[in-house]
C-alpha cells in the first residue's frame, strides 16, 4: 500500500502553499507525447497521488474529465479547497486500488509520488483500468527508481532515465521521468 506521509492538515496546508507543480519542460514532453501518439479522444486522466493537486489542475485544460486521488484525506481536503476547474475531482483511494471500471481511463500521471507506492500492486492496478493505447505518465526524484512491467521492464526504465536527463540536464541521474504507454 502507499505511504502515508502528510496526513495531517498542517502538513497538507504546507504543501498546498509550498509544492510545486510539474516543470512546463515536463509539461511538454508529456503533452508533445500525446499529441505526437494521437490518443484520441482522451476523456479520463487521472492523478495518483495528487497530494493537494498542483498537478491535478495542470491537467485540467487538457482532458474533459481529472481526477486527482490520494490515500491521505488532510491532502484531498486541501485539494479539494484550493481553486479548481469544473471538470476536476478528486477522491481518497490508496494508488493500488484505483476506484474506476476496467479499461476506463486513458491517462495515469503520477507527479513525483510513485516512489511510495508499492509499485507491482501498482502496475497491476494500471493494467487494470487503463483503456488499450492508453498512456501512463510518471515522475520521481529518486535516483534509483526502475520500471517493472511485464516484459518491458528494461525498456521502461531506459525511457524513465533518458527522459529525467533531458528534463534536467544539471541534475542527471537525481531527477527521473518516464513518459510511456501501456
Amino acid at each position: 500500500m502507499a505511504v502515508r506521509l502528510l496526513d495531517t492538515q498542517y502538513n497538507a496546508d504546507s504543501y498546498q502553499k509550498y509544492r510545486f507543480s510539474p516543470s512546463e519542460n515536463l509539461q511538454s514532453v508529456i503533452f508533445s507525447y500525446l499529441e505526437e501518439k494521437k490518443v484520441d479522444p482522451i476523456r479520463l486522466a487521472v492523478d495518483v497521488g495528487c497530494g493537494s493537486g498542483q498537478s491535478t489542475r495542470v491537467l485540467a485544460a487538457h482532458f474533459e474529465k481529472v481526477v486527482g486521488t490520494d490515500i491521505s484525506e488532510a491532502q484531498i481536503e486541501a485539494a479539494k479547497q484550493a481553486a479548481s476547474f469544473p471538470n476536476v475531482s478528486y477522491h481518497v483511494c490508496p494508488a493500488e486500488e484505483l476506484p474506476f471500471e476496467d479499461g476506463s481511463v486513458d491517462f495515469i500521471t503520477a507527479f513525483t509520488a510513485a516512489h511510495w507506492f508499492d509499485m507491482p500492486r501498482f502496475m497491476k492496478e494500471v493494467d487494470r483500468v487503463l483503456r488499450p493505447h492508453g498512456c501512463v505518465a510518471l515522475s520521481t526524484y529518486t535516483t534509483d527508481f526502475s520500471m517493472h512491467y511485464k516484459d518491458c521492464s528494461e525498456r521502461l526504465t531506459e525511457i524513465f532515465t533518458e527522459v529525467g536527463e533531458e528534463n534536467n540536464p544539471l541534475l542527471k541521474k537525481k531527477t527521473l521521468h518516464m513518459a510511456g504507454s501501456v
